[in-house]
């Protein structure tokens, strides 16, 4: 059985997987869990902050804010990402 497309890498004696292969396993998983709950936070927020009535389309002003408001978040998240990295 092959877990995270991993294939045979990782599997020690008996077909059994080693503790580093699931320890990386499991750090890819949460890593993609975070990414997910980032990107579905941010849009919630710059949703809230940006369209003021739901409609059928987006106006260019909502666009444009919907942009910025994206862009200003992976901004500080790149920051803060590099920032902790260099500690």
């Amino acid at each position: 059985m092959s877990f995270g497309g991993l294939g045979g890498a990782g599997l020690g004696p008996g077909g059994k997987m080693d503790d580093s292969t699931i320890m990386e396993q499991v750090k890819s998983q949460l890593q993609m869990q975070m990414v997910q709950e980032f990107y579905q936070t941010v849009r919630d927020k710059c949703f809230k902050a940006c369209l003021s009535s739901p409609g059928s389309s987006l106006s260019s002003s909502d666009q444009k804010c919907l942009n910025r408001c994206m862009d200003r978040y992976q901004d500080a998240t790149n920051v803060i990402t590099k920032v902790v990295i260099n500690q």
